[in-house]
């Protein structure tokens, strides 16, 4: 038996995320399950691995296209006996419909259930499941009601619904059951200390109330064979030192697991004035280190290691918030001084700038040519307020980047970006750098 479905909405803040966290940590008491985030999104695979303590994969149509997507499925989902895809905002909403979970569901051949926010509405569901379903024919199957009030709103709901899709349960309203958020989306795990007691909490009410029997049942289907290149983990000779703490945190599982093919990954933390001294490669992935800046700013031994790897040619990748670690000031509350590898000055918060991006190199670096595109996207509130670097590697095809359109910044072997980036870019593996 294996079961797949991705679970989808009519827009953002519909509680999927919750939702799929509860049906995670249910259903993975019987089963081996592993989940899959769709989109370019870092924290909410954090809920989703940590409701099935199996590491979330990222599908993202986008930068990783469709061979890439159906490459990561069938590898990530062997021998698990269900995949369950949390979708990214609305079902039809992406770069037109074209990158939409919508989309993601035809590439990938995977049936849709709905999480249908039903607070201030009850019959009207029934109209907007059945345009969701038949805008584009999805194969929608099934649909969970969210914050319903009562019984008696539950049977509207429920009566409303076509034929076609069956109701699988509801979620009644509950404030106890809500994540809180802030400007780049919900909290992470890492700061979340309440996350282990939310998830067990929707995972119970999950099980009262959603019929998980008749959700396998509905979604069962054959697993997608697709061939991939394996790991091979006995030939890795060099260390890559990875940023990771509650500063640091925006990566993705699969990019990890590529790297592993040619590195020992050794992690370590700004936050906790860390170093690896003998590194062949340092990368520094995006997260929150505007909530730091005191701790980063006085953290020496970290900001002089990684100036000194960098001087010495070191390769070092750091995107968005590790661009902004690397930069010479942070600009909050005051000035907080940085590592100084680019003479750049960023504040911290500013407006939200949010989206896909297409990447062209204007020179070769690391294993992009010259010319070669790269497909990536932005996800931050801070903006650059003084920037004396001139070499840059990338010149925004679509996107902010990180002056004029431009974006990658280098120093010697140092490349900073405002894109984050999947290193299955368009199906085949194409690290920045190393």
């Amino acid at each position: 038996m294996f079961s797949r479905f991705l679970i989808s909405s009519d827009r953002s803040g519909s509680g999927k995320t919750l939702i799929t966290s509860g049906i995670l940590r249910a259903l993975s008491r019987k089963f081996k399950v592993r989940p899959f985030k769709a989109g370019p999104d870092f924290i909410d695979p954090g809920y989703l691995t940590k409701a099935s303590k199996t590491p979330a994969i990222n599908l993202d149509l986008w930068m990783m296209g469709e061979n890439g997507v159906l490459k990561s499925l069938s590898k990530y989902s062997m021998g698990y006996d269900v995949a369950v895809i949390e979708g990214v905002m609305g079902l039809y909403d992406g770069v037109h419909t074209s990158f939409s979970s919508a989309q993601l569901s035809k590439v990938t051949s995977t049936p849709v259930i709905l999480v249908m926010n039903c607070s201030n509405t009850s019959s009207t569901i029934g109209a907007i499941v059945k345009g969701l379903k038949e805008y584009e024919n999805v194969d929608v199957r099934g649909v969970i009601f969210n914050k319903v009030g009562s019984d008696t709103h539950y049977g509207y709901c429920k009566e409303s619904i076509p034929d076609g899709v069956e109701v699988l349960g509801r979620i009644p309203f509950n404030k106890e059951l809500e994540v809180n958020s802030r400007h780049l989306g919900l909290l992470t795990v890492e700061d979340n200390h309440k996350v282990e007691q939310i998830i067990e909490k929707i995972s119970k009410v999950v099980e009262n109330n959603v019929d998980l029997d008749k959700l396998l049942e509905i979604t069962r289907t054959s697993t997608i064979d697709f061939n991939y290149d394996e790991i091979d983990l006995e030939t890795k000779k060099k260390i890559m030192a990875i940023a990771f703490d509650e500063g640091f945190s925006f990566y993705y599982k699969e990019n990890l697991d590529l790297l592993k093919g040619s590195y020992n990954l050794v992690f370590f933390s700004p936050l906790e004035n860390e170093e690896v001294t003998n590194a062949d490669a340092i990368y520094l992935g995006g997260g929150y280190p505007e909530l730091h800046l005191e701790v980063l700013e006085s953290n020496s031994v970290t900001k002089k290691w990684l100036k000194r790897s960098s001087d010495r040619d070191i390769p070092i990748l750091a995107e968005c918030g590790g661009l902004m670690y690397l930069s010479e000031n942070l600009i909050g509350e005051r000035k907080y001084s940085m590592v100084g590898i680019y003479d750049i000055d960023i504040k911290v918060k500013d407006k939200l700038t949010i989206g896909y991006t297409t990447l062209k190199a204007t020179r070769s670096v690391g294993k992009i040519k010259e010319g070669e595109i790269m497909n990536g996207h932005e996800f931050h509130v801070s903006s650059p307020v003084r920037v004396n670097e001139k070499e840059f590697v990338f010149t925004n095809v679509i996107g902010k980047g990180i002056l004029n359109g431009k974006d990658g910044a280098l120093v010697k072997n140092s490349l900073g970006t405002y894109s984050h980036f999947h290193f299955l870019n368009s199906g085949k593996k194409k690290t920045v750098v190393f």
